[in-house]
């Protein structure tokens, strides 16, 4: 990056606005970064700076138009993170949110190509290590992958998603979310079964794997910004202006002090439009798989049949062959505090207490292994006897602490070390290796949770010690996996150990609350919903809990307004419109439910509860055949769960596909007995008898 010298003043500002970023005054930050970006508006250090801090007060607009032709690899790398909240904005329309997150791969691809360039080929693990106090604005190549790989999936190229996020992990195994994300989009990777597993990404570093150095003068990258210079004048100020008593007062004229714009001008602002054609964005490699491909004509023949139904709809009530619905009632949605409900979740943890007690830890002798204490004991290194007074503190040897405090990037009595110091590379390296360990526990864990294997998942993760476990994360993974196969009771306990542990933590809230639904405990609901309603930050799970508890407690038409608040207000999260496709369907509002579980889908394509829903809506009005392609998708996604294993089954019966129709009832009272799923079997088994019996009478006749 070519840029011109940079005046003191410049670098005064731009310690102040860090100092106020780190101190979390974002507005005062916003000011002075003003004042820096007024200095030189073409200097790619001072734009950082500036939509960085617009970024942190969610200006998303902002920071996407300062950086709109800004090239340096942290700009673009900012750049593509605005484009990609740009592009999630509920108001955005698709084509814009297509076009918004194209410009973030078109960015990013452009920055991995200078990291290649510029960036030296071995990673200097110092460099990243010593961030606990020196500050980086330069993105590493996994960060820049890890982002590019959730815009590949925002723009639903899985495939090419997938390739980036390894590049991440390859890059930078601490990248635990660019895993996670791996294992959201697993379904619909065609080669994640034979690609490494966490036990390979996740593994222990050595000395001869892992370079602990910081880069060497001559291939450290470009300094961003560059250092100040005294020769360059950065503020000045003008001569004092007559006041306005000494003046006129006016307002200029629009005709008089107008310039004609040239034609070159005119071609510039083509640069700086918001849109972008598809030949000015870089192709999107790899192309989208078949899985993709043949989702989106799935996709396609369910939006043809709702607007088919619309049409039908429209003409019915255009022509009077409808009644005409009751005006509902207006309603008031309150969350209320109910009589002996604030008992329960309100109970803390206490500090003193390490892991989660017995009676939480569901059959610990089934599923939790004894953890065995590692046997070290982290021992200090203690100097015996006094220094002496005439020994010169200039020239002593640095303490263990001291040389680690000097590697890590703290300047703790600089003067008093010397400057060839050497540190114990063991010790980073067990450091590391032991973070590097949960992660791969937790990796393993989430990736067993994401193909719905739940005990396995459970498994996975008790291998973590009683503080790790005792986690809202932990727990709320291992929550999902039992609601996912169909054990409310078990997931409701791990829910609710983690709401206690960490009520800021709501990414199990809404699924928690459906749990509580489908027990009925309608206290610890009411709890949760109340609890939830004072949480502003997370407005989406508390309409969730909400619309839930209104579902146990009053009925009617109240839930699905709640859900309703819920999709409006996040339209790209999926399970909103889930539960708003069964509160249709319970309606008998055909065309409600499909439209709904329609959206589940294009917000998750990978999401069982979209495919299995609106299979169910098309077996409810009895097109089994349409019924049958969509939970074909849906066992693929979660091939384990009893009711869509039953609902196959249910289907197949209905085309007298007895042989198969057996096979997955089978499946399904494998995996958790029940005494409808053993009703279905007898009604399948005599079919299936009476089908024999009609083809031996058939033949015989021929």
């Amino acid at each position: 990056m070519a840029e011109s010298e940079n005046p003191v003043e410049a670098w005064v500002l731009m310690a102040m606005v860090n100092k106020d970023m780190d101190d979390f005054d974002y507005n005062n930050a916003l000011l002075l970064a003003e004042r820096l970006h007024a200095l030189d508006k073409n200097n790619d250090a001072y734009r950082f700076l500036y939509a960085k801090c617009l970024y942190l007060l969610n200006d998303y607009n902002g920071s996407y138009s300062v950086l709109k032709s800004a090239n340096a690899i942290p700009c673009r790398n900012l750049f593509a993170r605005s484009c990609l909240e740009l592009g999630n904005q509920p108001e955005t329309n698709n084509e814009t949110r297509q076009t918004f997150w194209r410009e973030g791969v078109k960015a990013l691809t452009t920055a991995l190509e200078m990291h290649k360039r510029d960036f030296p080929k071995v990673h200097y693990w110092g460099d990243d290590l010593s961030s606990v106090m020196i500050r980086s604005h330069m993105p590493s190549k996994g960060s820049i992958n890890n982002l590019l790989g959730e815009l590949y999936s925002k723009l639903e190229n899985i495939q090419g998603a997938a390739d980036h996020l390894w590049q991440s992990l390859n890059d930078n195994p601490f990248k635990i979310s660019a895993y996670t994300t791996l294992c959201d989009i697993a379904p619909d990777v065609i080669d994640f079964e034979t690609a490494a597993l966490p036990n390979d990404i996740f593994k222990d570093f050595t000395q001869d794997t892992i370079c602990l150095d910081h880069a060497p003068p001559s291939q450290q990258q470009e300094q961003f910004p560059r250092p100040p210079s005294t020769s360059v004048v950065g503020i000045t100020l003008k001569d004092p202006q007559p006041s306005l008593d000494e003046v006129e007062p006016y307002m200029p004229s629009l005709r008089n002090d107008y310039q004609d714009v040239s034609l070159d001008q005119l071609r510039s602002l083509v640069f700086f439009s918001h849109k972008m054609k598809d030949s000015d964005i870089t192709d999107i490699q790899p192309q989208r798989s078949h899985i993709e491909e043949r989702k989106d004509m799935e996709i396609d023949m369910v939006t043809q049949d709702i607007d088919k139904m619309k049409a039908e709809e429209a003409y019915k009530n255009k022509h009077g062959l409808h009644k005409k619905p009751p005006a509902e009632k207006p309603q008031h949605l309150q969350v209320e505090l109910m009589q002996d409900a604030d008992t329960g979740l309100t109970e803390n943890t206490p500090q003193n207490q390490v892991g989660p007690s017995s009676a939480l830890r569901l059959q610990e002798h089934d599923l939790r292994e004894t953890t065995k204490p590692s046997g070290k004991s982290g021992k200090g290194r203690t100097i015996k006897g006094k220094r002496k007074a005439s020994e010169s503190v200039s020239q002593r040897e640095p303490s263990e602490a001291e040389k680690l405090c000097q590697y890590f990037g703290l300047s703790l009595n600089a003067g008093s070390i010397t400057s060839n110091t050497t540190f114990n590379p063991t010790i980073i390296l067990e450091a590391m290796n032991k973070t590097i360990g949960v992660l791969r526990v937790v990796a393993n864990g989430y990736m067993y949770h994401s193909f719905y294997r739940c005990r396995e998942a459970a498994l996975a993760l008790q291998q973590l010690d009683d503080s790790q476990y005792d986690t809202a994360r932990v727990l709320c993974i291992l929550g999902k996996a039992y609601y996912d196969a169909g054990d409310y009771q078990s997931a409701r306990v791990f829910f609710r150990r983690a709401f206690c542990l960490a009520p800021w933590f709501c990414d199990g809230v809404p699924i928690y609350s459906t749990c509580l639904w489908y027990l009925e405990n309608e206290l610890e609901l009411n709890l949760l919903a109340y609890k939830m309603k004072q949480n502003r930050s997370h407005r989406y799970e508390a309409y969730i809990a909400a619309g839930n508890w209104s579902k146990c407690a009053k009925g009617g038409n109240e839930a699905s307004k709640w859900f309703q608040k819920a999709v409006e207000y996040n339209p790209s999260r999926s399970y909103g419109h889930a539960l708003l496709g069964y509160e249709e369907w319970e309606k008998g509002n055909c065309l409600g439910a499909k439209l709904h579980f329609a959206n589940c889908m294009v917000a998750n394509k990978r999401s069982y509860l979209g495919w299995y829903g609106l299979a169910t809506a098309y077996q409810g009005m009895e097109q089994f055949i349409q019924a049958r392609t969509l939970l074909n998708e849906a066992v693929r996604l979660h091939p384990c769960h009893p009711v869509v294993l039953g609902t196959m089954a249910e289907v197949l019966l209905a085309l007298d596909e007895c042989d198969e129709a057996y096979n997955y009832i089978c499946k399904a009272l494998e995996v958790r007995p029940s005494i409808a799923a053993e009703k279905l079997k007898e009604k399948i088994l005599q079919a299936k008898d009476a089908l024999d019996i009609k083809e031996t009478t058939y033949a015989m006749e021929e």
